[in-house]
């Protein structure tokens, strides 16, 4: 990051500019920055009209959304004035009034990007190749399932206006149609499979023709406001509270014990026992864990475990792997992760063995809007203690972890992220070198056990992509352990 002690203009123009990094995690960072400096009274002067300045020239909707995220996600006292923000955006869009209205209040939107959209499409209007091909590719394929939505209930190509939008947008602009940037991974892994989620400037004119097409479809085909809301927060940026979140070192107390889980023919029992009882710290115990490997013993490689509530006859069938349900979070409302986890019955979360059944001690906390900034952490996983495991729990975000704090104000779990040699490329079907684990306090554990009447048990996987030849493709191998005799 550039040095800003004096937060010198060229000093701030440098780090702005990094906002159009392609990789989003070092966007997040960047955003981070810009913000602390703004929350800081000695620099927020220059960073302020620094941040004007970069809102200023933004030529699309979805950078000026950017940009309000970060206001957003600065303190009230850091902040511009509203009438300060509003008179240097010249891309307004839902999306940007609905941050504006979280930002400064009821009454702080714009308006505006009823005007923003190119008029009906051509009935013979054709996107193109590029434009169908890459979809899905420089923007989450969501925006499309969510158009096709819209046109089978109305009856208007919405799709093919998106590539009307998109085409318009970049004729103006003169945006590039470019391919994947492969000078960013090595070329030999690349081909073979191992690829990153880059954000080029063409996933720029993606969203803002999507969120064009949204504005078109609420002032001429009569969409609803509050659905075209709803369509645009699959493309939020970050979000309070998980903003904060800062990745750790790797726990001292996983070791080496990803690794000795790759050695050939390891007996994978005993060294389960070992990693429950080492993770045990100050009345907390691990109920569950995704790692990456050390490249040093595997490039491409995946340690997961997740502890389980089962029934005392339960029986694991053949061939299945367990994992944990994702109920959904919404925060839209608020743009903040706190309060109450998603609500999810022990009958929603169960699954049948052979006999018996079980659940999972966890849930993946996915908020909605979830903030693509932090697209990494979420391809990974976080979890959350289940409702089931740990009734009437809120929702705290700490620099440090998510925390889960009881109705008695006690931490009930806590869930910690690490980077571990951090790089964007991740195998197909993989995440990158992001790390998570879940502890929860054994008391609270033991209370859930013998209130449902189940005991505990743990599930892991092994997962390791590799190739016999250095210029062919990766493939997936895989192992697992399932161990209730505790």
């Amino acid at each position: 990051m550039v040095p800003l002690a004096n937060s010198a203009a060229v000093a701030l123009s440098f780090l702005f500019q990094r906002l159009k990094w392609p990789v989003p995690m070092s966007r997040w960072r960047t955003a981070k920055e810009i913000r602390n400096l703004l929350n800081d009274p000695g620099t927020r002067s220059s960073t302020t009209d620094a941040l004007l300045d970069y809102l200023d020239q933004c030529k699309t909707e979805s950078e000026v959304c950017e940009v309000l995220t970060i206001v957003f996600l600065t303190s009230p006292t850091g902040r511009p004035t509203r009438s300060a923000v509003v008179s240097c955006i010249h891309c307004p869009s839902i999306l940007g009034d609905m941050i504006l209205e979280r930002t400064y209040g009821l009454g702080g939107a714009l308006g505006g990007w009823e005007r923003t959209h190119s008029g009906r499409a051509p009935a013979d209007f054709e996107g193109g190749s590029y434009f169908e091909e890459h979809k899905t590719a420089h923007v989450p394929p969501i925006l499309a399932i969510n158009l096709n939505k819209l046109e089978r209930v109305s009856g208007y190509p919405f799709l093919q206006h998106w590539a009307y939008e998109w085409k318009a947008l970049r004729d103006r602009l003169g945006t590039h149609c470019t391919r994947y940037p492969h000078y960013f991974d090595d070329v030999l892994d690349a081909r073979g499979g191992i690829t990153g989620q880059y954000w080029q400037r063409i996933r720029e004119v993606y969203l803002s023709a999507y969120l064009r097409t949204l504005a078109y479809a609420v002032t001429e085909r009569g969409l609803p406001q509050r659905i075209a809301e709803d369509y645009c927060i699959d493309i939020v940026h970050g979000i309070a509270g998980l903003f904060d979140v800062e990745p750790d070192a790797r726990p001292a107390w996983l070791s080496d014990f990803p690794e000795r889980f790759c050695a050939p023919g390891v007996d994978f029992t005993p060294l389960i026992r070992e990693l429950i009882q080492a993770a045990r710290a100050d009345g907390m115990r691990l109920v569950s864990l995704d790692t990456p490997v050390a490249s040093t013993v595997q490039k491409f490689a995946n340690l997961t475990l997740s502890a389980h509530l089962v029934t005392a006859d339960y029986e694991l069938p053949d061939g299945v792997s367990l994992c944990e349900k994702m109920p959904l979070l919404l925060v839209a409302d608020t743009f903040d992760l706190k309060g109450p986890p998603a609500e999810i019955t022990i009958e929603e979360a169960s699954t049948e063995g052979k006999r018996g059944d079980e659940v999972a001690v966890c849930t993946c906390l996915f908020p909605m809007p979830f903030g693509t900034w932090q697209g990494d952490y979420h391809c990974m996983g976080l979890k959350s203690p289940a409702s089931y495991t740990a009734p009437n729990t809120e929702i705290r975000c700490t620099p440090e972890s998510i925390d889960f704090i009881g109705s008695d104000a006690k931490l009930v779990a806590s869930t910690q992220i690490w980077n571990d040699n951090w790089i964007p490329p991740c195998p197909k079907g993989g995440s990158t070198r992001c790390g998570t684990a879940t502890m929860i306090d054994q008391e609270v554990l033991a209370e859930a056990m013998e209130r449902l009447g189940r005991k505990l048990a743990f599930f892991v996987r092994l997962r390791i992509w590799g190739r016999e030849k250095e210029y062919g493709e990766y493939s997936e191998s895989k192992r697992t352990c399932f161990l209730s005799d505790l």
